[in-house]
């Protein structure tokens, strides 16, 4: 894309957002999307600038952020118990032709079977070590006092937007609109011709401390490209747990490579989505509001006892009943296994 047609896109964007009225003086509505813009790639911007031009008033722009929010961030972030179901649709012209495009190409929900080969393969490419510290395998053959870690597996697209029940036509509608967004504004994965039917691939996993993919599954932690080649600069942001990142490199400088067999690296492009996400929920904000909202349906299911809550955000995702995120779970079934608490170990929690 030329550098005119990038400086259009922010000055289309700008334009349209000057006239924004706030609603409140608590409204982010103008940051939220100017902090998007600047995190996409170019193309994603262009995508963006465009729906921002198209919307009509400033409830459709609000509509807007909604839909972002709903349909792109909160699944992202939100991991077993309770998923809020609910998505603003997007004020974007054609939004419905474009869902119903996607879930006519018939993808299938992934499942948990193949994941013990995908486990082996991604321990066996990255040495039976953490690709970050470095740390080996607990429970495999590794040298006489070296440090060690309980591994799992972190997906980098999460394993959650894979899995949905495909007999019931709001989870396919609602897994076709979070595809959309994200084909939408990281365009990259059409490119790749990535879908969640190839989240459980080897170019998507890669092995972690237990602690440390907590963080990295949470956006807290990212890998950054440095420009040389498999080469990323790990990085952290204040929210992410101490004991996490105490054992990462000092120059926080990390190389993959394929320690055995013939297996794919983490790729690239899927690594700087989910940067891009780490660090747009951090310049924004948004994260601690989106942890407040998935914190209240995890542990009631609605607002706040002391009201504390935000009321918008939490109507806003509230409205339809919670879905479970795997195919033979109900919602209940899936609360119960979620407040079931386990001794961690490597054997017991292969992914997480």
């Amino acid at each position: 894309m030329s550098s005119s047609s990038k400086a259009m896109n922010s000055l289309r964007l700008d334009l349209k957002l000057n006239g924004y009225a706030k609603v409140n003086p608590t409204d982010k509505t103008r940051e939220f999307l100017r902090d998007f813009f600047k995190v996409l790639s170019p193309e994603g911007r262009e995508h963006l600038a465009n729906d921002v031009f198209e919307c009509s008033g400033d409830e459709q722009l609000r509509n807007l952020v909604r839909s972002i929010e709903t349909g792109l961030l909160v699944p992202l972030k939100a991991q077993g118990g309770k998923t809020p179901s609910d998505i603003t649709p997007s004020p974007r012209p054609g939004i419905e032709d474009s869902i119903e495009n996607l879930k006519s190409e018939g993808i299938e929900p992934i499942t948990r079977s193949p994941q013990s080969r995908l486990r082996h393969n991604c321990l066996e490419r990255d040495g039976y070590k953490c690709v970050a510290t470095g740390r080996y395998s607990g429970s495999h053959a590794h040298p006489k006092n070296a440090p060690t870690a309980y591994l799992e597996a972190a997906h980098i697209i999460p394993f959650a937007l894979g899995s949905f029940q495909s007999n019931v036509s709001e989870a396919v509608h609602r897994h076709a609109t979070i595809w959309l967004n994200l084909r939408r504004y990281f365009p990259v994965l059409r490119h790749l011709s990535f879908t969640s039917e190839e989240i459980n691939s080897e170019k998507n996993v890669l092995m972690l401390d237990m602690v440390l993919h907590k963080e990295f599954g949470q956006f807290r932690v990212i890998f950054e490209a440095t420009g040389i080649a498999n080469q990323y600069r790990v990085k952290s942001f204040p929210e992410a747990v101490t004991g996490a990142i105490e054992n990462l490199p000092h120059n926080r400088l990390i190389r993959f490579r394929v320690h055995k067999g013939n297996w794919e690296l983490p790729d690239p492009a899927l690594l700087k989505i989910h940067a891009c996400i780490g660090n747009f929920l951090h310049m924004s904000g948004r994260a601690e509001t989106i942890d407040k909202i998935l914190k209240d349906f995890d542990d009631c299911g609605g607002l706040a006892p002391d009201g504390s809550s935000n009321l918008e955000d939490l109507l806003a995702v509230s409205r339809l009943s919670l879905l479970p995120t795997n195919v033979n779970e109900t919602p209940d079934s899936k609360f119960k296994k979620s407040t079931s608490k386990q001794l961690p170990t490597e054997q017991s929690r292969p992914m997480e």
